[in-house]
Parts: C-alpha cells; structure tokens; sequence
C-alpha cells in the first residue's frame, strides 16, 4: 500500500499545534516556539483545506487525492478543526452518514487498508456521529441515534470495538475503553446541548 497523507492525520497535527498556540498565548507555554508552531498550522490547514477536500462530493475525504470519506473525520467538529455547524463540517458529517451508517452503526471507511478480511462497523465512529450531530444543533436526531446504540450495549452496558451490522455480535476486543469514552463524550454533549 503506498504511503498516503491521512487526513484525520494531518488535522490531528493541526489540533495538536493549534493547543499549543493557544497554550503559549495564555502564559502556560513558553512562547519562543510560537511563530515556528504558527506556520506549521496554517501549512497543515492548507494541505487539508486544499488536497483533502472533494468538490465533487463536498466533503473531506480519507486521505489526500481520494474520494472515500473515513468517520475519523467526525472528529474534526469534535475537536474543533473547524466549528460543528460551519458548512464543510456539516457536509462531511452528513457524507460520513450517507456513505458508511447502516441504521445507527457507522464504519470507520469501506476503502481498501491492506489488510486481509473484512471488518464489523467501528462502534466509536457511531458515538462521533451522535456527538457531530449535537454539536451540530441536530439534537434530538442526535438522542435517537444515542438511544438506538445504546439498546445494542451488553446485558451491563458495555460495548465491543466492533460489532456486526447484520447481527449485531460484537467483534473485536471487548470490552473497548475508548469506544465508552466515545460514548461519555457523546452523552456529555447531548446534555450540553439540553441546557
């Protein structure tokens, strides 16, 4: 598989510079590095804004030149890439929903990885999706899609990292720290966006 510039990658990177200005703007950091982390993030920005977004689909994509969308990238509006109700936020939150949900599941891609067999939906990408969509302004379609994922959680509410969309077994390893974690950010929002 040849080497790509994932995306999520990349704004993670940008996020990662963006705390770090912020941090030195607020005295916590020291500040020498901060016109070096500056430009880093607006090449960063660039890059994603201009070779990782399709204007044909209208949404943000895998990774630079594609045109598959990866649920990772619901965390760009979580994470404040850009903010939940700015249109390309939006539209990829709505692609990722059009192109890998199946009912209230969600994969993380369908494109090829270089692994061998297939895999269940990624449980995490669903509670992004319900996060997105809250912050979004999209609250109560966000709690429905909340309340049908958690009628899929075990007999003591815990969730597998992946599940299968057809039977709804759990695959993967069990149980899944981060896909709970997922879902705490996910309720935490909901409740914010109640208030």
């Amino acid at each position: 598989m040849a080497s790509r510039h994932f995306t999520h990658s990349k704004a993670m990177c940008w996020i990662a510079l963006d705390r770090a200005i912020r941090l030195a703007d607020a005295g916590t950091l020291p500040v020498r590095r901060i016109e070096h982390w500056k430009d880093e993030a607006a090449r960063i920005r660039t890059f994603i804004d201009e070779r990782c977004w399709s204007q044909s689909k209208h949404t943000y994509v895998r990774f630079a030149g594609s045109e598959e969308v990866d649920a990772s990238l619901l965390l760009l509006p979580i994470m404040r890439y850009g903010s939940p109700d700015d249109p390309r936020m939006r539209s990829t939150t709505e692609a990722v929903r059009r192109e890998l949900a199946r009912g209230p599941l969600v994969y993380r891609y369908l494109g090829e990885d270089g692994l061998r067999g297939g895999e269940g939906v990624f449980l995490c990408c669903s509670f992004w999706l319900v996060e997105a969509l809250a912050l979004a302004g999209h609250r109560e379609e966000a709690a429905q899609l909340m309340a049908a994922l958690l009628e899929l959680a075990n007999d003591v509410g815990l969730y597998a990292e992946e599940m299968s969309p057809e039977t709804h077994e759990f695959l993967g390893n069990f149980p899944q720290g981060l896909v709970h974690l997922a879902l705490i950010s996910a309720a935490a929002a909901l409740d914010e966006q109640a208030a």
